[in-house]
């Protein structure tokens, strides 16, 4: 057992160290060795370590704790009768190492940090580049060369991410046909050409609005329930099951989601579509353009092949989210923080990168 004890000698004060002294018995000795130093302020303290049997780091913190106080002259503190063991792991460590701060970082500029970050996003877009490869291999091999596509697994999958989101993606879509048709009029009408807004409403609900906000909607729905479900999968260490089975991760939880969002979001980009037409066609009215005027316009002015971009961009948004989502589901590491931050790092990064893509396919169709 590890105790304190103070001599009664006038001149000298003594501590006297038994036993084992770790980071779950150093509590009480320590504050009882501060007590005796705190009796005896200007005598000098002998610390008896002779019976001594074994002491972690947190017990060299100790001693080292007792020698640097600050005392008068005379009244330092002094170890005897270390064990030679003990005395080893002791010099072992530095005395300043327990009271310097540890080295601050150096300065890095704003150019240095914007450098850090492209450099950063540069790697991981790579990473992607090369995951998504990966699962481009696995869908080809279970398409085309007998692999085995769990259809099972990729209608559940369409069903939970798809057929939920229908209100959503029903709603968002009339607010945005109803907004733009709204807006457009209110300039259009001071120039008397209201009819014109419905190109307007046609084209940026086809081309644009339609898929780009079922995109948003699904990363931010569906996204983050991929990456949530894998990282969980990934920090019970299921997915390190999966591989020991022999079986690949990416041909078993990737591609189902994968298949499933390429499938849904061109569906869910139609129903955005049908419901913000509509929305313009009842803002419309307001303005004194009936249905049947505003279906002729909408015809004269759009063409199968802005609808046929639309649901392109729809399939390419839907597999960017996929891979993002599953990437980053992988990715997670150890600990419930871990899949909050990769669900929230997938959503962020899910949206950048719709953006960007719609903003490439604008420059290659205009």
């Amino acid at each position: 057992m590890t105790s304190t004890d103070e001599s009664g000698a006038d001149e000298v004060a003594s501590i006297a160290l038994r036993g084992r002294i770790t980071v779950h018995t150093a509590t009480p000795i320590w504050k009882s060795a501060l007590e005796t130093l705190a009796r005896n302020p200007q005598r000098r303290v002998i610390v008896d370590a002779s019976a001594l049997e074994y002491i972690d780091s947190v017990g060299i913190a100790l001693l080292f704790d007792l020698v640097r106080r600050e005392r008068p002259p005379g009244a330092q503190v002094e170890i005897r009768d270390l064990a030679p063991n003990l005395a080893a792991l002791v010099r072992g460590y530095d005395p300043k190492d327990f009271v310097q701060p540890g080295a601050r970082r150096p300065h890095v500029g704003l150019v240095e940090q914007i450098g850090r970050a492209a450099a950063s996003q540069l790697a991981y877009l790579q990473h992607l580049g090369s995951f998504l490869a990966q699962c481009g291999t696995g869908l080809r091999r279970s398409l085309f060369r007998g692999g085995s596509m769990r259809w099972g697994e990729v209608l559940e999958v369409a069903t939970e991410a798809g057929a939920n989101a229908v209100p959503i993606v029903l709603l968002v879509g009339f607010l945005m046909g109803v907004i733009i048709a709204f807006e457009i009029g209110l300039v259009a009408q001071k120039f008397g050409a209201v009819i014109f807004v419905v190109n307007g409403v046609g084209v940026a609900m086809l081309r644009e609005l339609g898929p780009l906000m079922t995109a948003i909607v699904f990363a931010g729905r569906t996204g983050a329930a991929f990456a949530a479900q894998l990282g969980t999968q990934k920090v019970n260490e299921e997915v390190n099951a999966i591989s020991t089975f022999g079986l690949d991760p990416i041909d078993f939880l990737v591609l189902p989601r994968l298949a499933a969002a390429m499938l849904v979001v061109p569906l869910l980009a139609v129903l955005a579509d049908v419901v913000g037409l509509f929305g313009g066609a009842l803002v419309m009215l307001g303005f004194g353009v009936g249905f049947l005027q505003f279906s002729v316009q909408l015809l004269s002015a759009v063409t199968a092949g802005d609808f046929l971009l639309g649901i392109v961009k729809a399939a390419v948004f839907g597999a960017t989210i996929a891979a993002v989502g599953c990437e980053r589901g992988l990715s997670t590491g150890a600990g419930a923080i871990s899949v909050g931050l990769s669900t929230t790092s997938t959503v962020v990064t899910s949206i950048v990168l719709i953006v960007v893509i719609d903003g490439i396919f604008t420059v290659l169709t205009s």
